[in-house]
Formats: structure tokens, C-alpha cells, sequence
């Protein structure tokens, strides 16, 4: 009986969390305050002098301006960035916080690198992989699985 009770609260609290993330992907487009690559493709001008916040990769650099790629569901949004302090070359990936003026220009009051190159990527996921390949090392170092009750059991010493 007890079992039974376990799986309903746990059924329950499954439904709950599911039903929280889908109600966060429905509403996260309206608690977001600043215009997205698609609402700056299909009207630039009406969001002229507001704030907003960008990721893309990095198209060109030269100098404190770069160019930054934003992918959109119907094309790629090409935008110029002025005010660029951060180390970045091409085919890197930034977020950018800015103004936006005049011919699809940000003036950045904030760039923050995510991905400088396709190197930090691959140093990133690879970082990634070996600590969690040491985990599993350690758990397994000390655990061992009993595949006749399904559990797992402390190894000794």
C-alpha cells in the first residue's frame, strides 16, 4: 500500500514539473524586457534608443567595432557593435548588452566573451568531459551495482 501512495506523490510532483516547464517556455517570450534578434530583423526602427541584449558569433573584428551574427528562424541578423574592449576574434560567440542606434548598430555598454574561439569551445566541452569521467571513476571506485536487486551496495575497503 505504501508503494502505491509513493508512486501517486511521486506522479504528482512529475506532472507539477512538467507542467512548470511548459508553462515557462509559453511565458518566457513576455517576461523577457528586451527585444530578441527576431524583433530587431522584422522592425529595427521601432526599438531605436532602448536597450537590449544579443548573443552571436562574431563575424568580423576591427578595432573597438565588430560585426556579430544572431540567427533568427527565417535568416541571420547581421549587427554592427561599437565600444568593444573584449578579446575576441572571428567565430567566436558573445553576449552583448547595449543601445540600439541608427543602421543596425549596438553601442555596447557591455560585452561579455562566451566562446573567444572554436579553441575555448573544444577546451570547454573537453574540460567537461574529463571531470565528469573522474566522477564516474570515483563513484564506481566505491559503489558497485547489484544487478539482482537493482541497487547499489558499498564496496568494502
Amino acid at each position: 500500500m505504501r508503494a502505491r501512495y509513493r508512486a501517486l506523490v511521486a506522479l504528482v510532483l512529475l506532472a507539477g514539473l512538467g507542467g512548470l516547464a511548459v508553462h515557462a517556455d509559453v511565458t518566457g517570450d513576455d517576461r523577457w524586457p528586451y527585444p530578441g534578434p527576431e524583433a530587431l530583423e522584422s522592425d529595427y526602427d521601432r526599438y531605436v534608443d532602448q536597450r537590449t541584449f544579443v548573443t552571436g558569433s562574431v563575424a568580423a573584428v576591427d578595432g573597438t567595432e565588430m560585426t556579430v551574427e544572431a540567427d533568427t528562424p527565417n535568416s541571420v541578423l547581421r549587427l554592427r557593435v561599437t565600444g568593444v574592449a573584449a578579446p575576441v576574434e572571428p567565430g567566436g560567440v558573445v553576449q552583448v548588452y547595449g543601445t540600439i542606434r541608427p543602421d543596425r548598430t549596438i553601442a555596447a555598454e557591455r560585452v561579455e566573451v562566451v566562446n573567444s574561439s572554436f579553441g575555448a569551445e573544444l577546451y570547454k566541452y573537453g574540460a567537461s568531459a574529463v571531470g565528469a569521467l573522474g566522477f564516474l571513476m570515483l563513484f564506481f571506485r566505491y559503489w558497485r551495482p547489484d544487478t539482482d536487486t537493482w541497487t547499489l551496495e558499498a564496496r568494502d575497503g
